[in-house]
């Protein structure tokens, strides 16, 4: 690793990236409170959920405040979630590889600009796949604006940056199509065959904006670990009695609340895009190790 980027201590630039991952985790977690329910992501600010008192921004630094406070608000006391320290720390982390990884493609010596380019399309990768994961987690959904605009950064970088973003624009635009499209045809054929939804159209999109980013090389690698890190997770969480119950099905849509309805296992609803994004990431930064495994 070099000592310097220019002529900034490399140490400093590291610091930089942590800092700038924590900062944008903490804006995805406006994402993932809001955009679902349809507010605004700008007014109000951000705000106590338990008793709406605005948050100070020395209570909203991310990481340290939520240790400081031991998870507590300020006013009421009222717990904080976990999952907001969970992604400020995961998109921290996600950062630093994405320099790593940005160093790794360009080679040294490195020049600070060409540098953060190379950081900034992986860098919006990630935040775009935790924020999915997050709100397909919850509601059961993935809002097509964040694949949409996952797909058109992947084309955008795939264009201005060529074979130096790891992906050609040809290989983007395929990557985009063969994600899509086979989905698209299980989804239509299972809906005929079982006559119910094998997978949501909203994992169709997160799956093109992955092929568009990663290439068509990387989705049988995608389609197979997603598969089978969601089996092992899913199954033994079913198995060990744990509920995947879907919003429409929670009492607060409306559904009065009793016994679940019995399901064989093969019929348990599960949200997949999470597993999608984790195969995604996985193939992000080992992915060249991957295809030379897969591909001696």
């Amino acid at each position: 690793m070099p000592d310097t980027i220019g002529p900034v201590p490399f140490w400093l630039v590291k610091a930089v990236a942590l800092a700038l991952g924590a900062a944008f985790g903490s804006f995805a977690n406006v994402l993932i409170h809001r955009q679902p329910l349809g507010e605004s992501i700008v007014r109000p600010g951000s705000r106590c959920p338990g008793c709406g008192a605005a948050i100070r921004w020395y209570d909203n630094v991310p990481l340290l405040s939520y240790v400081l406070l031991l998870g507590r608000c300020r006013s009421c006391k009222t717990t904080i979630s976990l999952r907001y320290p969970l992604v400020e720390l995961c998109l921290a982390v996600l950062s630093l590889a994405c320099l790593y990884l940005a160093l790794a493609r360009i080679g040294a010596p490195a020049a600070l600009g060409g540098l953060a380019a190379l950081w900034f399309f992986p860098f919006s990768f990630c935040f775009l796949l935790v924020v999915v994961t997050f709100i397909d987690l919850e509601h059961w959904r993935i809002p097509p604006v964040f694949t949409g605009t996952g797909t058109a950064l992947a084309v955008a970088s795939a264009l201005t940056l060529g074979q130096l973003s790891g992906v050609g624009i040809w290989e983007s635009l395929v990557g985009a199509a063969l994600g899509a499209l086979p989905i698209v045809i299980l989804i239509e054929a299972w809906l005929r065959l079982a006559k119910r939804e094998a997978m949501g159209y909203g994992d169709v999109m997160l799956l093109g904006m992955v092929g568009a980013t990663l290439g068509y090389r990387s989705l049988p690698f995608v389609f197979l670990a997603s598969s089978v890190q969601g089996l092992l997770v899913s199954v033994p969480f079913l198995l060990l009695g744990g509920k995947a119950v879907p919003p429409w099905e929670r009492p607060e849509a409306g559904v009065e609340a009793g016994p679940p309805e019995p399901r064989r296992l093969r019929q348990a609803p599960v949200p997949f895009g999470p597993f999608i994004a984790l195969a995604a990431i996985e193939w992000l930064f080992f992915g060249d190790v991957l295809w030379a495994a897969l591909m001696p």
